[in-house]
């Protein structure tokens, strides 16, 4: 069995057109598992690595807040 290449595009089309939305919605779900990458890739081929070598200062002593829960009856 044969197919011809005008029976072809529209089954190819049909095809297409059932998977790009499924294509848009896996894009959409691995892009920010990917976003990490990306930018430590854009850093280094920019040669911005200060940004990406300086240390990070927390406080050691956080300051304690004192909440207060009033309840009326």
């Amino acid at each position: 069995m044969t197919i011809d290449a005008k029976v072809a595009l529209p089954l190819i089309g049909d095809v297409l057109k059932e998977a790009l939305p499924v294509m848009g919605e896996l894009v959409k779900a691995i892009a920010p598992l990917l976003q990490p990458f990306a930018d430590a890739a854009a850093k280094k081929i920019a040669g911005d690595e200060e940004s990406a070598s300086k240390p990070i200062e927390f406080s050691l002593t956080p300051e304690p807040e004192k909440k207060t829960l009033t309840i009326t009856w």
